[in-house]
């Protein structure tokens, strides 16, 4: 079995400049596919309303309130361009309106989830666009599936942007020189309630379907693509939260708990892939290992994430011979 150079990336919630970073990641890291482990789109959509002019703003003629977590600024025709970049650099999902417009939206939530689908989707067909076209020019694929966070209409997009570079693996399993990508994007319970979430049985149940899927003679190949890392690992490890969903703190220090899944360790275990690629948990990069009940060392990846602050994180693999042989974790 030949080398595979694979870039693994996860949780890049919509912001365009780490997008922007991916695509050109293979200029600087020579990978034969890239890996995609979920968590497409960002969580907020930001409302940019024209203002009616009762107040001044120098000498601008159009001014716009913006409310940003309940950080309110008003900004002028100058700086709006500017405004609404950085918001899309940071995940979110600015939208243009007057007021009267802004009161209709907010009045109807049916309306606030067409509107920030509609914005999610026009983005991510910009920011993969973008990522295709220039690994197209590179001869590399991006296997990718959505994640927890990811609307459903999200899944069907990716679903139906399936190309000659595009590679959708959500609930599937792909073969690529020689080795098996099996994808599972969505997680077990959150505390938030994310669009894309299902019990530990379910998770169990429909991953085992997609591991017998594989001739089990070449579980030695298989590579677990799921979006929720196992539990009570170095890379499932997120800060504790009190009742307020706010960090735990004792002794000066956020408290850690461990939040992966019991099901993908119990899967790992009997199974005994090649190794796990994981996200989800965006503070707890790096890699461990579990033993599985043959005795071997499975090495478990999350590449955690920084994509508020526009920084990409990727985990570079090399594996050969049914092993990885060499890792790097890099960011930038």
């Amino acid at each position: 079995m030949g080398k595979l150079r694979v870039l693994l990336v996860s949780d890049l919630h919509g912001s365009s400049v780490a997008y922007g970073k991916l695509s050109n990641a293979i200029k600087f890291y020579k990978a034969d596919v890239v890996v995609f482990a979920g968590d497409l789109t960002g969580k907020a959509l930001v409302p940019i309303i024209r203002d009616d002019g009762s107040f001044s703003l120098g000498s601008g003629v159009s001014k716009y309130l913006v409310n940003v977590f309940g950080d309110v600024k008003a900004v002028g025709d100058k700086d709006l361009n500017k405004v609404v970049k950085d918001l899309r650099g940071r995940g979110y999902y600015p939208f243009v309106t007057d007021k009267a417009g802004y009161e209709e939206l907010a009045s109807n939530r049916d309306s606030v989830r067409e509107t920030f689908v509609k914005l999610m989707i026009n983005a991510l067909e910009e920011d993969l666009g973008k990522v295709v076209a220039r690994y197209r020019e590179a001869g590399v694929k991006l296997l990718i599936m959505p994640g927890n966070d990811d609307y459903p209409e999200i899944a069907d997009y990716v679903r139906k942007q399936a190309s000659d570079v595009l590679v959708p693996i959500d609930e599937d399993v792909i073969e690529f020189n020689g080795y098996y990508f099996l994808g599972f994007g969505y997680s077990t319970p959150t505390p938030w309630n994310t669009p894309r979430e299902v019990s530990e049985e379910e998770l169990g149940a429909r991953v085992e379907k997609l591991i017998w899927s594989v001739d089990q003679t070449r579980l030695g190949r298989l590579i677990m693509v799921i979006h929720d890392p196992p539990y009570n690992t170095l890379i499932d490890q997120a800060y504790q939260l009190n009742k307020d969903f706010k960090p735990v703190v004792r002794g000066g220090e956020i408290v850690r708990t461990h939040v992966g899944s019991k099901s993908v360790r119990a899967l790992i275990e009997e199974y005994s892939p090649l190794m796990g690629m994981h996200g989800h948990i965006h503070e707890a990069p790096g890699i461990d290992y579990v033993r599985s009940n043959s005795g071997a060392k499975v090495p478990v990846i999350n590449t955690g994430s920084e994509y508020s602050e526009g920084v990409l994180r990727m985990a570079y693999l090399i594996i050969e011979d049914n092993k990885l042989k060499n890792y790097f974790l890099v960011k930038g």
